[in-house]
Parts: structure tokens; C-alpha cells; sequence
């Protein structure tokens, strides 16, 4: 099923834009280029010059995901969340390590018999044949454990490992050096529900016993099914609603406003880290032109799918109730660490472009996309096998 980028694409990409510039982006408002601050004509259009709406009530949909609570689901999903988990713990049987064994180690780096900054570490639980953290991706530099299969517990293992030349490190770039390691067991992975115990359950997962842990993550399943229905109920009516209806186009003063809101936030974003928006994307080797037109292709066709639900919220009448309102953007404004909400809106504010206007818009949308899926008719249809 083809998920579509709906009427909260450009707000989440803003609001996520918005965390990692923190409380100051809302502050910087105050200092925005003059661009921003012009008495530009405000985007005007009727939406329904644009929008041939087709049928959006009562649209039949049949769902075929799996969204009904089974013992054998919970298993299934308790053991992948245990898997996931990544936790490991002593394997008393085993006392040598293999070509794939998982290790807990502690280790020294040192360099003409010093230990160097950043080298040490206790208690790291390693995979030699991946040559990385257990149950992680991201290796270490080549040879790092290539030493220690046949080796024992309790044993010192030291043997020379080469930084790469390209090492972040110049201090150890292309450099030789020893790293010893004490090998304190040999570990294996916790990976379903009969490896728990109350001591693991206690010192990984937050439980107290077994038997809580296992009542919440019972809770979770029976939450992550509720919520994948949800979403496959709205994903697939409103690809029925968008395909059943036709836009013939979208007017380009929009488009435009919401390129400029989105480069703006961009550019405040690049200013936290002291650089610009183009610097930023000539040092990751995209080049800006390119950048900007996927940008506009982007959000023209999330703007398309966007004029369809303002005409549906336009043809059932649909305002913006100040209760809900409310509610709705004061999550936004906490979440992004404005100091208030009128600083909130500036920051999303363009030439043409209000950001308050923007928001409410947004409300309405939602609005309209929750009166398509109550007045949609469901049917669960057979699961398709994975």
C-alpha cells in the first residue's frame, strides 16, 4: 500500500527542523532577513477553482493487515522486542572464544607504551566476527578483534592494530599501536522469553519480574495493533478520497510560499552550526538548484493531496473550533521549544505567507482527513502472509 505524503508533511519536517535549532530558533525570529518582513500580497486562491472533488463519504475500503490480538501474534512480538533489545549475558558454558563469539572485554589503547586519549573502555560487550558492538553496525577500525578468537576467558590478550591514514584522530592517523585486551566472558544473546529471568528483566528492561514484563509488553502489542489499524484505515482512504478526485493544478504563489518557509527554517537551522544552507549542502556534494527544485517537486505533490482535503473541508463547512485549536497548537509550540506562540507563527512566516494562517490551515486539514475516515466503511479482508 502506497503511503502518501498528506497535509502534515511540510509541519513535520518543520517541527523536527525546529528541535535542533531548540528555544533560540523561536528567539531568531526577531532577526530575520528583510525578505521576510515585506508587505507582499498574501497567497489567495479558491480552492475549488482547482479541485474536482470525487466521492470522499462513505468510501469503501478493505484493510488486509493484521490487527487482531492472537497468542501467537504477543509471542511473535515479544520475541522480536526481546531480539531487538540487543542484551547479552554471561554464557557460563563457554570459557574460549570462537571466530564468532561475543565477548565482554575491557580494553587499553596505547601507543610507545602510554595509553592514548579515547582508547580504554570497561565492560564492552564486542562481536569479533562483525568487528563491532554486539548487536550494532558500525564497525571498528580494521583488526580490532582479529586477535582474540582461540583465547580464554580471564585472559590478556595485546596485539598491534593500525589506524586507517584517513583516521579523524590526526594524532593516530596511519599510526600503530597496541591494544590489550582482559577478556572477561564469553556472552550470549537474550532472544526470547524463556532466556529472561527476573535479574535480566530488572537490570535491562525496567520490569521488576519476568511475568511484569511480559503484562507490559502484552499492553504494547495490544496498543501497536490498535494503532496500525488507525493508520491503514487513514492511509488507505485517503489514497481512495485523492485518486477518486482530480486537481488540476496547484496554484504557484503557494507553492512558492512554502518553498521560502521551508528554505528559511533551513537557513535558521545551518546559522546554529555557523554555516549556510548552500555551504551545508556543497560539503555533503548536493548542489543547491538541484536541491530547491526537489524541494518544490516535493511539496507540490503534498500540496496536491492537501487542496483536496481543504475543498472537502470547504464544502462541509468546516471552521477552526478554538477548544480543539488550542490543543493542537499548543503541542506544536511545546514541542519545538518556542517561547510562546506568536514567536512560534513568525518563525513559519514568509512574504505572502502567514505562519498562523498556516497552522490553522493545517487544523482544518486534519479535520477534514478524520470526517473522511468516520464516514468511511471498513472491511477487514483476509491477512496477507508475510
Amino acid at each position: 500500500m502506497k503511503n502518501r505524503l498528506l497535509a502534515f508533511f511540510l509541519v513535520t519536517v518543520m517541527a523536527v527542523s525546529m528541535v535542533a535549532c531548540g528555544k533560540e530558533s523561536a528567539e531568531k525570529a526577531e532577526t530575520k532577513t528583510e525578505k521576510t518582513k515585506t508587505d507582499a500580497k498574501p497567497v489567495e486562491y479558491d480552492v475549488d477553482e482547482y479541485v474536482t472533488l470525487g466521492d470522499y463519504k462513505g468510501v469503501e475500503v478493505t484493510l488486509t493487515g493484521t490487527y487482531d490480538f492472537t497468542e501467537e501474534g504477543l509471542d511473535e512480538y515479544v520475541s522480536k522486542t526481546i531480539a531487538d533489545a540487543s542484551v547479552y549475558v554471561e554464557d557460563t558454558s563457554k570459557t574460549e572464544v570462537e571466530e564468532d563469539s561475543i565477548i565482554n572485554v575491557d580494553y587499553v589503547g596505547s601507543q610507545d607504551g602510554v595509553a592514548f586519549d579515547g582508547g580504554s573502555a570497561e565492560n564492552q560487550m564486542i562481536d569479533v566476527a562483525g568487528n563491532c558492538a554486539a548487536g550494532g553496525t558500525g564497525g571498528y577500525i580494521d583488526g580490532f578483534t582479529s586477535g582474540l578468537a582461540g583465547h580464554s576467558v580471564g585472559e590478556e590478550v595485546a596485539y598491534e592494530v593500525t589506524f586507517p591514514e584517513q583516521y579523524g584522530n590526526a594524532d593516530l592517523a596511519g599510526q600503530t599501536v597496541i591494544f590489550t585486551f582482559q577478556i572477561n566472558y564469553v556472552a550470549k544473546a537474550i532472544e526470547s522469553k524463556a532466556d529472561l529471568t527476573d535479574d535480566i528483566v530488572k537490570e535491562n528492561f525496567g520490569s521488576d519480574t519476568v511475568d511484569e514484563y511480559i503484562d507490559s509488553l502484552t499492553e504494547q502489542y495490544k496498543s501497536k495493533l490498535e494503532s496500525d489499524y488507525e493508520n491503514d484505515v487513514q492511509t488507505s482512504v485517503l489514497n481512495t478520497i485523492i485518486n477518486n478526485s482530480k486537481v488540476s493544478k496547484v496554484p504557484e504563489e503557494l507553492v512558492q510560499a512554502r518553498v521560502d518557509m521551508y528554505l528559511n527554517l533551513l537557513e535558521m537551522q545551518c546559522k546554529q552550526y555557523n554555516t549556510t544552507t548552500k555551504d551545508y549542502l556543497d560539503s555533503m556534494g548536493q548542489d543547491y538548484d538541484e536541491y530547491v527544485e526537489n524541494v518544490k517537486s516535493n511539496l507540490n505533490d503534498s500540496l496536491t493531496e492537501e487542496l483536496i482535503l481543504e475543498a472537502i473541508a470547504k464544502k462541509e463547512g468546516m471552521e477552526v473550533d478554538a477548544e480543539g485549536y488550542e490543543k493542537f497548537i499548543a503541542n506544536l509550540v511545546a514541542s519545538t521549544g518556542s517561547k510562546d506562540e506568536d514567536a512560534f507563527y513568525e518563525v513559519y512566516t514568509v512574504d505572502n505567507y502567514d505562519g498562523k494562517r498556516y497552522f490553522r490551515q493545517q487544523y482544518l486539514i486534519q479535520k477534514a482527513v478524520q470526517f473522511c475516515v468516520d464516514n468511511a466503511v471498513v472491511t477487514k479482508g483476509e491477512a496477507e502472509e508475510n
